[in-house]
């Protein structure tokens, strides 16, 4: 069986990749390179990132190697741990192990990451998104039905956009999503908005596509939110930004982390912590609101 070093030298072959994931590959080869890589576990691979959080950041620049006595940012030991699993992944497709092998990374929790508070969409600029979206979108016809579905649910777009005739259930309010990214089913609850939307929708068949485009085939709906987003006065917005929408809504009105953790599909709290961090604009909202 292949070394782990050999299979991290034929993926850095087979693609072009920037400095920073060159930095990160060369910690997992003085890591686990001489490890024949079916043989490496979950153990082996969480003693790696404890390593890496005790060397902290390195020194900026290309191929960084020098240790400046701080911390790693969650999303930076997210990062060192997807690119690890990006070498498993290869090996799996060339074969090098078995069909059945799991990569030890998947059973790793991820760190806890804090994005940018202000990097998720707010009730009032969803307003303006659906407005324009009602103007623009006279081919399709489905895209405020999309956005609204997505921001009162919370679900990632690929799962809203997998939805089935049978999978809808407007009579109960809900939405079922068979396996969604972490593997598991979940049933969202529909806003009596997002049900009168979808009702306005052509039916689909039990096993056709709520959100196909004419021909019943899956719809490439980023060109038009782009073009929804600059109309907008939204450029640069991803539609992604409408599930953390989400979560800081329900962050906002006293939700529980639990039950949002539970709303979003995740599935350690860590992940739902994020939205327990209220924006510059929140904070200054809730003191000019009790204070004056």
């Amino acid at each position: 069986m292949a070394l782990f070093k050999d299979v991290v030298e034929a993926y850095i072959a087979s693609r072009e990749l920037d400095s920073a994931s060159l930095t990160r590959l060369a910690f997992w080869t003085d890591a686990l390179g001489d490890r024949e890589i079916g043989d490496i576990t979950t153990e082996d691979v969480d003693d790696a990132l404890i390593q890496l959080a005790e060397r902290g950041r390195l020194l900026g620049g290309k191929m960084a190697t020098t240790a400046v006595g701080k911390p790693l940012a969650g999303a930076t030991v997210n990062r060192y741990l997807t690119q690890a699993g990006s070498v498993f992944k290869h090996a799996r497709r060339l074969k090098l192990v078995p069909r059945a092998f799991v990569p030890p990374t998947r059973g790793i929790e991820r760190a806890p990451e804090h994005p940018d508070p202000e990097r998720y969409l707010r009730a009032d600029e969803i307003d303006r998104l659906i407005a324009v979206s009602r103007v623009l979108d006279k081919k399709w016809g489905k895209m405020t039905a999309l956005i609204i579905t997505a921001f009162h649910t919370g679900l990632r777009v690929g799962s809203i956009l997998k939805t089935r005739g049978k999978d809808l259930n407007l009579e109960a309010g809900t939405l079922t999503v068979a396996r969604t990214k972490n593997g598991d089913p979940i049933t969202a609850g529909l806003s009596t908005c997002a049900i009168a939307e979808l009702k306005r929708l052509p039916k689909a068949a039990a096993d056709g596509l709520v959100f196909s485009n004419k021909s019943g085939k899956p719809f490439n709906y980023r060109a038009l939110w782009i073009r929804i987003g600059k109309e907008a006065r939204l450029p640069g917005r991803v539609f992604h930004e409408l599930r953390h929408g989400h979560g800081y809504a329900l962050a906002r009105e006293g939700v529980s982390q639990q039950m949002i953790m539970q709303s979003m599909g995740h599935k350690t709290l860590s992940a739902s912590a994020r939205y327990a961090h209220a924006s510059v604009a929140d904070k200054k909202a809730v003191i000019a609101r009790v204070f004056g």
